[in-house]
């Protein structure tokens, strides 16, 4: 489960369609929605409505309002669960344009709970605190925890690192920009 889940992260990471307009996406079915399992609505890319389905049509607001909604109206989540819907709600806002509230979900993302053992050994916070840094352009912020994730042996970290590179990359850019632009490759670190 966890290496699928880090496959759907990465791909996610890789792929970003062009925005759709809102008249060219569906509607979200949040009755529907609140009634499937968190990691069926949070990962999957094959049944229609969840974030990762819409965010892969170019949906990304539709994206965030499906996330926000399941969030309210969905099972609890635990901590770990909460975080992660919270972190993609950001990313999705971002990808939209919404930059300023993609901020404000991804401080929610920030984790108090310790790693469980069937978790991926990364450092959640630093990856979150550093994709905020980018989203209200704090550059000491972001460098900072970059330099963190890249000072870390684990896989995880160096994955998030390398995102939050791209992010240094194209600092003065959108998000959308700083993910989709080819310039924004950075260099792998020494």
């Amino acid at each position: 489960m966890i290496g699928g889940i880090l496959a759907a992260l990465v791909l996610g990471l890789q792929t970003h369609p062009a925005a759709g307009s809102q008249a060219t996406c569906l509607p979200v079915d949040h009755q529907r929605n609140a009634s499937r399992a968190w990691s069926d609505f949070e990962f999957s890319t094959e049944i229609e409505g969840g974030p990762m389905w819409l965010a892969g049509r170019g949906c990304y607001a539709r994206a965030g309002e499906a996330a926000r909604e399941y969030l309210a109206r969905g099972p609890l989540l635990s901590v770990r669960e909460q975080a992660i819907t919270q972190l993609h709600l950001g990313r999705n806002l971002a990808f939209a344009g919404d930059e300023a509230a993609a901020a404000q979900a991804v401080a929610s993302a920030r984790r108090s709970d310790l790693r469980t053992d069937g978790e991926i050994a990364l450092d959640w916070n630093a990856y979150v605190e550093g994709l905020y840094g980018f989203l209200v352009k704090d550059r000491e912020l972001l460098d900072a925890r970059l330099e963190s994730l890249r000072r870390s042996t684990h896989q995880g970290d160096a994955m998030n690192a390398g995102n939050l590179a791209r992010l240094a990359a194209c600092f003065e850019r959108s998000y959308m920009e700083a993910q989709t632009a080819s310039e924004c490759v950075a260099a792998p670190a020494p």
